[in-house]
């Protein structure tokens, strides 16, 4: 199995990164391969490689390891898990109080059509490798929900830039969406709501061909160009798909350009067997299993929420796939405009949010919605317009047994 592994994969054996991983992994697959997939031997130890990438910590460049150098200058985040702590959504508010903002919550910017900042970028970096200065920092307000931009480097924000607030999303169950076919998503499309119901849900078209299904705006296709965007705007690093070496600075952040970098644009920092063996571990990461009562699920439908959060689409091996999500874009109406949005995208439009694993945020004390604002599934809905108004009216129509029994069926998914 190794030695079929390490011809296959070429470089990676030769990288300090992979190898240090690989030795990180080995705990993780001797402990518990059952939870690493079902495949093959080498499949599970890429599995376990790729959890191992997953937590471990980036270091600035210039380091002992090939592949493992090149954080920041700027940057939001040292590893991935550091935003994404158990795979779950998290707070806005920081453990630790005192008005800080958790990792796992980020500032977007971007002009009405999805532009940068010319100044900052698609993102605010609140960290800084030694030498540098954080773009700014983010501060809860005394509310405790409202996240204020301080202490920006540069001064304000251009005129025309928007900012929104992101909250890092839960990553379990992304193998089974990546399994939808495309073919399924456009089906349930409905530009200009021929059925009349008021609903109508768009595939987001990137500019290769390709159907967006990751993140709050279905900005990738592919869980490997999700994990490349995370590199270059949380963590400051090239991969081929996004190969600048200075991540999210922009030409009015010379120093940034210049350096320190751990590599080049024609050969990123991040090789792409790093990329692929992270997308292989969050893609074998099953999603959580719901933990409330049956009861409500009809409900669910006559209200109309499952128009948008879809019971159950099919992988195309046939799968089950019950992310109560369709995977497309909708326009939710101006009290949900998020500020910054991307290309494409209207800053009102978002990706159906899949409501599987819901019971596990909840418990966590995690807001839901994109920026965490809603404390719970009721507050979530009450923010609910545009194509969902009619959804939201029916919700607030039912009798107060009725919206019990929904509320619950929804919060314990």
């Amino acid at each position: 199995m190794g030695e079929h592994r390490l011809k296959r994969t070429g470089r990676w054996v030769a990288d300090r990164a992979v190898a240090v991983a690989f030795f990180l992994a080995l705990p993780i697959l001797l402990a518990a391969p059952a939870a690493l997939g079902g495949g093959a031997a080498a499949d599970r130890l890429e599995v376990a490689i790729g959890r191992a990438l997953f937590e471990r910590a980036w270091v600035p460049a210039p380091s002992s390891t090939r592949a493992n150098d090149g954080l920041g200058p700027l940057f939001n985040a040292r590893a991935c898990v550091a935003c994404h702590g158990g795979l779950e959504r998290h707070a806005v508010a920081a453990p630790e109080g005192e008005g800080r903002v958790a990792a796992s919550a980020l500032l977007r910017l971007s002009d009405a059509e999805g532009g940068p900042d010319p100044v900052y970028g698609r993102q605010l970096q609140t960290a800084a490798v030694p030498g540098f200065t954080p773009e700014g920092r983010l501060l809860l307000a005394e509310d405790g929900k409202t996240v204020i931009a301080a202490d920006l480097a540069a001064g304000a924000f251009a005129a025309m830039t928007r900012s929104g607030l992101r909250v890092a999303p839960g990553l379990r169950g992304l193998g089974l969406l990546a399994a939808v076919p495309a073919e399924a998503i456009r089906a349930g499309a409905d530009p200009g709501d021929a059925d009349g119901d008021g609903v109508e849900g768009r595939v987001h078209e990137l500019p290769d061909g390709s159907i967006g299904r990751f993140g709050w705006k279905a900005s990738s296709a592919t869980l490997a160009d999700q994990i490349a965007i995370a590199f270059s705007l949380d963590l400051g690093m090239g991969t081929a798909e996004r190969p600048a070496p200075a991540g999210d600075c922009t030409p009015a952040e010379p120093a940034c350009i210049a350096g320190p970098h751990g590599g080049t644009a024609a050969e990123p920092e991040i090789l792409p067997e790093i990329v692929t063996m992270l997308a292989q571990y969050l893609a074998a990461v099953p999603p959580a299993k719901p933990a409330g009562p049956a009861a409500g699920g009809g409900l669910f439908a006559e209200t109309g929420c499952a128009a948008c959060h879809r019971l159950t689409l099919a992988a195309a091996d046939g799968r089950p796939v019950p992310a109560f999500t369709d995977l497309l874009l909708h326009d939710m109406g101006p009290g949900l405009d998020g500020g910054a949005t991307e290309p494409g995208v209207a800053p009102t439009e978002w990706r159906t949010a899949p409501l599987w694993g819901l019971a596990g945020a909840l418990a966590a004390g995690a807001g839901l919605l994109h920026d965490g604002r809603a404390a719970d599934v009721a507050a979530a809905i009450g923010w609910h317009g545009g194509e969902a108004t009619g959804s939201r009216d029916r919700f607030s129509a039912l009798s107060p047994q009725d919206r019990v029994r929904l509320l619950d069926y929804v919060s314990g998914l």
